[in-house]
């Protein structure tokens, strides 16, 4: 039976109920809240207007806007991304390391137990003896948190962890707008190609003309020789639209997780364009795009990180307790008991540490005023990008039916000067340029019905709104 001193058992219970009431003692501060945030991060001057300036609204951002292209091979890219992507497995990797450093971080409040077993044998040779020895110790330490510092290293851990989170979710949001924002670009290069395949065509039906003409003696070798040197640069032009193509779509497989062979499948026409979003408000978008939010919280995890060096400076509080036993032949012969514990409460004070402790101080201190001018910087930015984007919806809303317009006209002219040139009463020069006007019109109006796309998949994301049904942040909810 194991028999205990009754002054180790005094010690015990003396030091059990000086840490708890120490520890139940020290409440953390309350780290600043979202607004307190902002105020510090952004200039006094700085106002956050009510509306956008660009366009302003007043509805909520909607999600789920993949599913407004109402495109399924869209769809079915998008979801091959987000199963696949490499740099999405990474961020996601992020989260895991960050999630086990809180456990890590938050092991420290809790009692650390450990246990010695073993055996030893030792032989006399004079006298041909063996003594044999036993050891069975187990041991509790505890570091007393009197002032919080380990919770505030816990606090500082669940807040990094939770930006880690809400970074990962954003992450999915961006491969999502990144993958369709590519299909768009591959689709308009598909289209480039056809247009630079048709700018082959229509000068070697020029040149086939200009030579008839030639032979009849209506047109001179100079005119000859221009369109020949036309419909090459159109044949090389085409080669550089393969290429552009095929670098697009590489880009694309890679952004899916698949080889890049320039092998994917694309679609020769846009799909329509769904009705302009609802942009919501400003101040909305602290509270909606995951970015924010996550810089937010290390604006946290940094205050936790100066607090946490600040009661450093403190006394450190330790308890341990021990017990065990110990025998071998000696022990038994003398009849001593070979069951021992001993308990203790330890005080460490930082008198001089080279001024380490407190340069710790300065460099946390310095941290958190890095990780407010971030969220400050990271804010404005999301605003500039919402500004833009609603401009740009604007400005090619415009542009579009202009160049539609421009095209048509163009395409008329061409038209009428070919018959003009073929009834004498135009040269050729004149209708080698209303082409070559025409097809860079033509390439022009792809490029911008590409670009409106891409735009309104950038108003998206900027905006925070999900590609799916769940809100931008719901990935960092889950984790």
């Amino acid at each position: 039976m194991v028999q205990l001193d009754l002054s180790v058992l005094r010690l015990t219970r003396a030091a059990l109920a000086l840490a708890f009431a120490l520890v139940a003692g020290c409440a953390l501060k309350g780290p600043p809240t979202p607004t307190e945030v902002l105020d510090q991060a952004l200039p006094t001057t700085t106002r956050i207007p009510p509306a956008w300036k660009a366009a302003p609204a007043n509805g909520a951002v909607a999600d789920n806007w993949l599913h407004s292209f109402n495109d399924p091979v869209l769809d079915t890219l998008v979801a091959e991304a987000i199963a696949n992507n490499l740099d999405l497995r990474i961020a996601a990797a992020k989260v895991a390391v960050a999630q086990q450093t809180v456990i890590v971080v938050g092991a420290q409040l809790l009692p650390q137990v450990g246990a010695v077993l073993g055996a030893r044998a030792t032989r006399d040779e004079d006298h041909s003896g063996t003594a044999d020895t036993t050891v069975a110790y187990a041991g509790v330490a505890w570091e007393i948190d009197v002032w919080g510092r380990l919770r505030a290293q816990r606090a500082a851990a669940e807040a990094s962890y939770e930006a880690t989170a809400l970074d990962y979710a954003y992450a999915r949001q961006s491969i999502a707008a990144t993958t369709a924002k590519l299909w768009y670009l591959t689709i308009e290069t598909r289209r480039l190609v056809a247009l630079a395949e048709q700018a082959v065509t229509i000068y070697d039906q020029l040149l086939a003309l200009v030579q008839i003409r030639r032979a009849a003696g209506k047109d001179s070798d100079l005119d000859v020789v221009d369109v020949r040197a036309k419909l090459e640069t159109a044949q090389s032009e085409v080669e550089q639209a393969r290429e552009r193509y095929g670098e697009a779509r590489r880009a694309l497989e890679v952004l899916l997780g698949r080889y890049p062979a320039a092998e994917i499948d694309v679609v020769a026409a846009y799909p329509a364009l769904p009705a302009l979003v609802d942009p919501g408000v400003p101040s909305a978008l602290l509270e909606r795009r995951p970015d924010l939010v996550a810089a937010e919280r290390e604006v946290v995890a940094a205050f936790r990180g100066t607090e946490a060096a600040e009661l450093a400076l403190l006394p450190n509080f330790s308890f341990s307790l021990a017990g065990g036993r110990l025998g071998n032949e000696v022990l038994s012969v003398l009849r001593l008991n070979p069951w021992l514990a001993s308990a203790g409460i330890g005080v460490s004070i930082p008198i001089y540490e080279g001024g380490a402790l407190q340069a710790k101080v300065l460099i946390a201190t310095a941290q958190q005023a890095q990780a407010v001018a971030r969220y400050g910087a990271v804010v404005l930015t999301a605003f500039r990008e919402v500004e833009t984007s609603l401009a740009n919806e604007r400005l090619l809303a415009l542009q579009l039916p202009l160049n539609q317009k421009a095209l048509d006209d163009r395409t008329e002219a061409v038209r009428i000067a070919t018959i003009q040139y073929k009834a004498g009463r135009r040269d050729l020069l004149w209708v080698a340029q209303l082409q070559s006007a025409a097809l860079a019109t033509e390439a022009d109006l792809i490029k911008l019905t590409s670009a409106q796309r891409v735009n309104r998949v950038r108003l998206h994301q900027v905006l925070g709104s999900s590609y799916d049904a769940f809100p931008a942040t719901h990935m960092a909810q889950v984790h």
